[in-house]
């Protein structure tokens, strides 16, 4: 199967890039209410996820919240190194079960790294449930 069918487009996808601040990230982060985002470099190749926990552990490494220091801060610098791993959008589906099985989103690439879009594990699950469903359907 083509998991082409599953990636939301660049294009409406909200990403940070790697000159964003943390202060940026963080707005962005809670103006769409996620909960990780994807950070791109200025090529637009994936580098990493931005998630809350990075954000945490800045902050509490701070001891406060100082807006003007998170200011100058790029996000780039606080990125854990457990970031969710790309796929390629030539992966199989069975390659992006595994990344979604711990992540709520799988970022995906073309052959040169470049950011295509996303996966979100909620599509994969309807996806799933689906032949879970009909499946069931037959034993009854």
């Amino acid at each position: 199967m083509n998991i082409m069918r599953f990636v939301i487009p660049k294009s409406m996808v909200e990403y940070v890039t790697e000159d964003s601040s943390v202060r940026q990230g963080i707005e962005k982060m809670r103006f769409h209410r996620y909960v990780a985002i994807p950070v791109l470099d200025k090529e637009g190749r994936y580098i990493g996820t931005l998630r809350n926990d990075d954000i945490l552990k800045y902050l509490l490494g701070l001891g406060s919240f100082d807006a003007k220091a998170s200011e100058k801060v790029g996000v780039v610098n606080i990125i854990g190194d457990s970031y969710v791993e790309p796929v390629y959008h030539t992966s199989t589906l069975n390659e992006v079960i595994e990344v979604v099985k711990e992540h709520n989103f799988v970022p995906v690439v073309d052959d040169r790294g470049c950011f295509i879009g996303i996966i979100l594990r909620r599509d994969i699950l309807n996806y799933l449930l689906k032949f879970y469903n009909d499946n069931d359907r037959g034993n009854v």
